[in-house]
């Protein structure tokens, strides 16, 4: 496998779990009636968020789950569990799942929603984190680190341009492509939990 293909192996998974055109949706919901400075402060914090959050999982959650008894095996599986349940809602809602999203939108008023909930769970949450901590016991980390810079600039450009790309998708042309990442999602929520049992199994 050459390094290009490698890197595409690891981007790839990781660009359709963080799906940045979800968390657009909510950025354009959030902040379609706030100030330029305010738009570019909300894109800024939640695209350093989502990028710290990943690189810390990368480099130490493998010796988190080490400190707490957890395989690799076992968090392929629950990883795959996390990113299962994450496909099924982009695919029947044309959404991320949000926790609670709709009070969210509400509560949040005068808070950083940058930070919470844009930047986390929308992109780093569970499902992401799950899957850097994978790819980085898969392959090596100069690539995962790549993808994981790499990702964050592109939700950066999505995030500065959304309103742009907006009027030109509309809501339901964004929902439909979240659609499409969803089935894409499931593809690789099957795959790491059939890797992970094989992994148990010694298969």
């Amino acid at each position: 496998m050459d390094v290009f293909t490698t890197f595409l192996h690891i981007f790839i998974p990781l660009f359709v779990v963080v799906d940045p055109f979800a968390a657009m949706i909510m950025f354009i919901g959030y902040a379609r009636n706030a100030s330029k400075y305010e738009r570019r402060r909300i894109v800024n914090d939640a695209s350093l968020t989502s990028f710290l959050i990943l690189i810390f999982f990368a480099f130490l959650g493998y010796y988190i789950l080490l400190y707490f008894g957890i395989s690799i095996a076992a968090l392929e599986i629950a990883g795959g569990i996390l990113i299962l349940l994450t496909s099924v809602e982009m695919v029947t809602e044309g959404d991320k799942p949000s926790g609670g999203r709709k009070k969210s939108a509400q509560n949040e008023q005068g808070r950083d929603m940058g930070i919470v909930p844009l930047g986390t769970p929308l992109l780093a949450g569970p499902g992401a984190i799950s899957l850097v901590i994978i790819l980085m016991h898969d392959y090596n980390w100069i690539y995962v680190t790549l993808s994981i810079i790499l990702v964050s600039v592109v939700t950066y450009i999505l995030f500065a341009s959304s309103f742009y790309i907006y009027d030109i998708i509309k809501e339901k042309g964004a929902r439909a492509l979240t659609r499409v990442f969803g089935v894409l999602v499931a593809g690789f929520a099957i795959q790491y939990i059939l890797t992970g049992i094989v992994m148990f199994f010694h298969i």
